[in-house]
């Protein structure tokens, strides 16, 4: 992450984002596995874990094979593995946050959208080379799921290696891959959404890149 890129998000989110302030973390790196690189409750600040759906009951979710993976996220677990794409390792967990402000920058008035925060689904797929992280990366740019979504590739802020963003229409979605991890987060509204949704809203786009940032700085 480039020292603007930092600035930029600890400006918008205070203190919540890991490296802002009092809370600068050491950011060494190296994870081991796609699970060493979930946050803990509260890891990212104002984030906790959010484990209403029943595959989350017991904590995050971890699988090593298509087909365990596919009994988490059904279909979408094909794109993951489908050759020459080999996954070591993919982990996933939802998080709450219900103090996030989601006022809209140029009014304002509270994103009807989200009115009591926002939710975070975060995926990590571990792969065997940096190779294939990147070459996931790449083919999943075209495959049922993502085709079609107006993703933009930005130099500034910088998640990862390279990464892409679209505003789906009801939610932020964020890919990048760096070392030999592929990351998805997705940020959404609350569970009692409003009845329009403000696309582009800056403020919903800074803490979706914040979150994926404070994943990158972990590898």
């Amino acid at each position: 992450m480039t020292r603007l890129g930092s600035l930029v998000s600890c400006a918008l989110l205070g203190a919540a984002l890991l490296g802002c302030g009092s809370n600068a973390s050491s950011g060494g790196g190296g994870a081991t596995s796609a699970l060493a690189l979930i946050p803990a409750d509260n890891g990212i600040a104002g984030w906790k874990f959010d484990n209403s759906n029943s595959n989350l009951a017991n904590g995050t979710v971890t699988a090593t094979t298509e087909k365990a993976t596919e009994g988490y996220i059904d279909g979408a677990a094909a794109d993951f593995f489908a050759a020459p794409n080999n996954p070591v390792q993919f982990a996933w967990q939802n998080y709450l946050n219900t103090t996030i402000s989601t006022a809209d920058t140029s009014t304002g008035a509270p994103d009807p959208y989200f009115p009591n925060g926002a939710t975070v689904t975060l995926y990590v797929l571990q792969m065997p080379s940096a190779t294939q992280a990147s070459g996931l990366y790449t083919s999943l740019r075209t495959a049922s799921l993502y085709d079609g979504k107006n993703w933009v590739e930005p130099s500034s802020p910088e998640v990862g290696t390279d990464s892409r963003i679209a505003d789906t229409g009801d939610h932020w979605w964020i890919n990048f891959y760096k070392g030999n991890y592929y990351v998805e987060v997705s940020l959404g509204p609350s569970y009692n959404p409003g009845p329009t949704y403000t696309a582009g809203n800056t403020v919903t786009q800074a803490a979706a890149y914040a979150f994926a940032q404070a994943i990158a700085a972990k590898i």
